[in-house]
C-alpha cells in the first residue's frame, strides 16, 4: 500500500519546482558536445604530425583525462534524476491502482 508520505515524495520530485532534472540533463548533453572542442583544441597543441598520432596525444592528456571525469559526474547526477523520476511516476501509478480497485471493491461490496 502506498503511503501518504510516499505519495507527497513522488509528487515533489515530479513537480520539480526547481527544474533540477532538465538542469542535470542539460548539463550532461553540454559536456558531451563539448567533447570535439576540448579534443580539437588539445590535438592543436599536441605538435605531433600525423592526424592520428594528434588525436592519441589529445586522449591520453591530462586534461582531456579531466573533462572524461567531469562528463562521468554528470551523467550520474542525470541518470540519477531520471530514476527519482521514473520511481515517482512508478508510485503514482501505483497509487492510481489502488484508488480504482479500492472504488471498484466499493462499487461491488
Amino acid at each position: 500500500m502506498i503511503t501518504e508520505k510516499q505519495l507527497e515524495w513522488a509528487m515533489e520530485i515530479l513537480i520539480d519546482r526547481h527544474n533540477e532534472s532538465a538542469k542535470a540533463r542539460a548539463a550532461h548533453e553540454h559536456m558531451a558536445d563539448l567533447d570535439k572542442v576540448v579534443l580539437a583544441k588539445l590535438m592543436a597543441q599536441s605538435g605531433e604530425k600525423s592526424a592520428a598520432a594528434k588525436e592519441a596525444w589529445a586522449r591520453a592528456h591530462p586534461d582531456y583525462e579531466n573533462h572524461l571525469a567531469a562528463k562521468k559526474e554528470l551523467a550520474e547526477m542525470d541518470y540519477s534524476k531520471r530514476d527519482r523520476r521514473s520511481a515517482a511516476s512508478a508510485i503514482i501509478e501505483a497509487w492510481r491502482t489502488e484508488q480504482s480497485n479500492a472504488r471498484a471493491t466499493a462499487r461491488i461490496g
